[in-house]
């Protein structure tokens, strides 16, 4: 079985639920006698249908959308199912499975009589299973069409409530598609004034131990799906005691088994494997991405130590274009000083002409007197 990551949330059960019909879909016969009353032989072809359809959309300018179903499925060739996994009470969940039975059976059975005009649409079997406990799950979902011939239809899903049968009736049933899902009922425990025991718990893990066990006795699970659902089981226990460590711990020591031959150590060793390796890629992505913004931070580093080099270039132009003003403006107060003490020595020349007039002008007064 394929390995399931440690989901978040309710996402956890619905690829429980695709982990089993995708590797071992025979396990949903019994549900469907269960529910619908109708038996297959071991054998029956099972074929797998796209969930994914898109919607007709009547104004051009929204985007295309497309309705995404959980399990839709073709058996022994004529029947048709649709099987969605439901974790809480949703009124409106009738709704979308009208949707999603409507653009199904426009995809998978549309058919037209031949000269008649006429189009037929056949539905699929369509079911919900309820994996929690809830007392408010109905026994089917209805909706009740009017037509505007005044004729109407009552749209009804029926609902599988996994925790309304026992461990006996799930055994008895061969239903042991709810095996994985049974932990949901000990929750409650967890959070009551006398919480869930590890009697109570081993008791209760060793009874689905002993139904999978006897079930590959009389040949109604082979070794390896009773392995894939203790794997399953783990997955969830993990999932539900998170916050309780020790129970997880107490349900991996007991589906532990006390002899592995050797093709199941080899094929865990292979598991193991495909982990370290995936978690290596993991690793070799982050590192990747890591250089990456590394190798970006750098160049975006060096393009600011550019700019940078770039504006000291042009301050350094802007220097040496002031310190050229500068020597500029020097050299013409040099040359201002020179025509300063030219003119101061043309004043002092004149300045001595001048005295020498005023004394000949004395002298020449002194002998006119």
């Amino acid at each position: 079985m394929n390995h399931i990551p440690a989901f978040t949330g309710d996402r956890l059960w619905d690829e429980i639920f695709k982990a089993v019909i995708d590797t071992m879909p025979e396990q949903l016969f019994p549900l469907f006698k269960e529910v619908f009353g109708k038996e297959y032989p071991p054998g029956s072809a099972v074929r797998l249908l796209a969930t994914e359809h898109s919607t007709y959309l009547d104004h051009p300018t929204q985007p295309p959308s497309s309705k995404l179903m959980d399990i839709a499925l073709l058996v022994a060739g004529t029947d048709y199912y649709h099987i969605e996994c439901q974790m809480h009470n949703d009124w409106q969940l009738v709704l979308r499975m009208i949707a999603y039975d409507l653009h199904f059976s426009l995809l998978h059975t549309a058919s037209a009589g031949p000269g008649t005009g006429e189009v037929t649409i056949r539905f699929p079997q369509s079911v919900i299973i309820y994996p929690d406990q809830n007392s408010a799950l109905p026994d089917r979902l209805r909706c009740r069409i009017l037509f505007p011939d005044q004729s109407e239809y009552t749209y009804q899903i029926p609902t599988v409530r996994i925790q309304s049968y026992s461990l006996g009736e799930i055994h008895q049933k061969h239903l042991n598609l709810f095996l994985p899902y049974v932990l949901l009922r000990l929750k409650p425990r967890l959070k009551q004034s006398s919480p869930l025991t590890k009697e109570e718990l081993t008791s209760f893990i060793n009874a689905i131990i002993v139904i999978l066990e006897e079930d590959v006795a009389s040949g109604y699970l082979t070794p390896q799906q009773s392995y894939d659902y203790i794997q399953l089981l783990t997955h969830a226990s993990r999932h539900i005691f998170q916050k309780y460590p020790h129970y997880h711990e107490e349900v991996l020591q007991l589906t532990k088994p006390l002899i592995k031959l050797p093709s199941v150590e080899l094929r865990e060793a292979y598991e193991e494997l495909n982990r370290i390796q995936a978690e290596l890629a993991n690793r070799r992505n982050e590192l990747a991405d890591s250089e990456a913004r590394l190798a970006d931070s750098e160049a975006k580093l060096a393009d600011k130590d550019a700019k940078l080099a770039d504006k000291d270039a042009e301050l350094a132009d802007k220097d040496a274009e002031l310190a050229d003003k500068d020597a500029k403006l020097a050299d013409k107060d040099a040359k201002l000083a020179d025509k300063d003490a030219k003119l101061a020595d043309k004043d002092a020349k004149l300045a001595d002409k001048d005295a020498e007039i005023a004394r000949l002008k004395r002298l020449l007064m002194e002998k006119n007197s």
